[in-house]
C-alpha cells in the first residue's frame, strides 16, 4: 500500500503555475499517495491565517507535516504560511532570488503575471486560435484548411478535439481536426480533402482496447463500440498513415500536454504566442 501524504498548493492568484510545478515534482514519487489540494487567491493576511489553521489541523490529525507549495509575492503572507506546521517549498523564491542576482535587477513582484492578460495582442491571438479550432472541429469547414498550422486526423474518440484545443490555447496555433470515416478507412487512402494539405497532417492512433473503453462509456451495445470495430478502425487508420507517410503518435498512455508537446517537436512547429 502506498504511503499517504497531504500537499497544499497555495497561490495569490489562480495557482496554475504552482499546480503545474507541484504536480511535476510530486509525480516523481509514485509510491506516495498524495492528497493534493489547490488553494488559489490567498491574497490577504486573514485568508493566510485561516489556511494555516487548516494546515495545522491536517498535521495534527495525520502526525505528518503536509507539503506546501507556494507562489506568493506578498512577503507578509508568505511569512504567515511559513509559520504553519508544514514543509514549505517556495517556488518563486527558489528561482526569483538567483535570477535577480544574475540580472542585477529586482523583479516586479507583481501578482498574477504568469497568467494575466499582460499582452493584449498575444491574448487576442490565443482566442482567435481557439475559435478556429472549434470552427474546424471534427471535419467542419474544410475550406479553411489553408489557414491551418496543423490538421490532426484519426478515428473517432482517439483524442483529436482535446489535442486541437490544447495546442490552440497554449501555443496559439491554428489547428483543425478531421475524423476518418468508415468509407475513408475502407479506401485505404488519405482523404482527398487532405491531399493538398498533406504537409500539415498529423495522425493520432490509440490502443484498440483503450478505444473500446472510451466508446463504451457513451455508446455501449452499439457496433461502433465493439471490439472488432475498434481493432479494425485502428489498423486501417495506421495503414493510411504509413501509406501516405503521415507522422503519427499513439496517445494511449499520454496526457494531452504530452501529446501536444510531442506533436510540436515531431512536426517542427513553433508556438505563435509567448507564454
Amino acid at each position: 500500500m502506498n504511503e499517504k501524504r497531504h500537499a497544499f498548493v497555495i497561490s495569490d492568484r489562480t495557482g496554475l503555475t504552482a499546480e503545474a510545478m507541484a504536480h511535476s515534482l510530486l509525480s516523481q514519487f509514485p509510491k506516495v499517495d498524495f492528497q493534493t489540494r489547490l488553494v488559489p487567491f490567498i491574497d490577504s493576511l486573514d485568508k493566510a491565517k485561516e489556511l494555516v489553521r487548516e494546515i495545522d489541523v491536517v498535521a495534527g490529525e495525520t502526525g505528518m507535516k503536509p507539503l506546501v507549495f507556494v507562489t506568493l509575492v506578498d512577503d507578509a503572507i508568505r511569512m504567515i504560511i511559513n509559520q504553519s506546521e508544514s514543509v514549505v517549498f517556495d517556488l518563486f523564491d527558489t528561482f526569483i532570488g538567483p535570477m535577480e542576482r544574475e540580472l542585477g535587477l529586482e523583479s516586479s513582484h507583481s501578482v498574477g503575471k504568469s497568467h494575466g492578460v499582460s499582452d493584449n495582442k498575444a491574448y487576442t491571438s490565443r482566442i482567435a486560435a481557439v475559435h478556429f479550432a472549434m470552427q474546424t472541429d471534427d471535419g467542419l469547414e474544410t475550406d479553411h484548411y489553408n489557414l491551418s498550422d496543423l490538421i490532426v486526423i484519426g478515428v473517432s474518440r482517439c483524442g483529436k478535439t482535446p489535442t486541437s484545443l490544447y495546442l490552440s490555447l497554449h501555443y496559439g496555433l491554428f489547428v483543425s481536426n478531421y475524423p476518418l470515416t468508415e468509407n475513408e478507412l475502407l479506401s485505404k487512402r488519405l482523404p482527398e480533402v487532405l491531399v493538398q494539405q498533406r504537409e500539415k497532417v498529423f495522425g493520432l492512433t490509440i490502443d484498440p482496447q483503450r478505444l473500446l473503453q472510451i466508446r463504451q462509456e457513451r455508446y455501449k451495445g452499439d457496433s461502433y463500440s465493439s471490439v472488432q470495430t475498434c481493432q479494425q478502425e485502428v489498423a486501417q487508420a495506421e495503414n493510411i498513415f504509413r501509406t501516405a507517410r503521415i507522422p503519427y503518435l499513439n496517445t494511449t498512455r499520454m496526457s494531452v500536454e504530452e501529446i501536444g508537446a510531442t506533436i510540436i517537436h515531431k512536426a517542427g512547429l513553433r508556438r505563435r504566442i509567448v507564454v
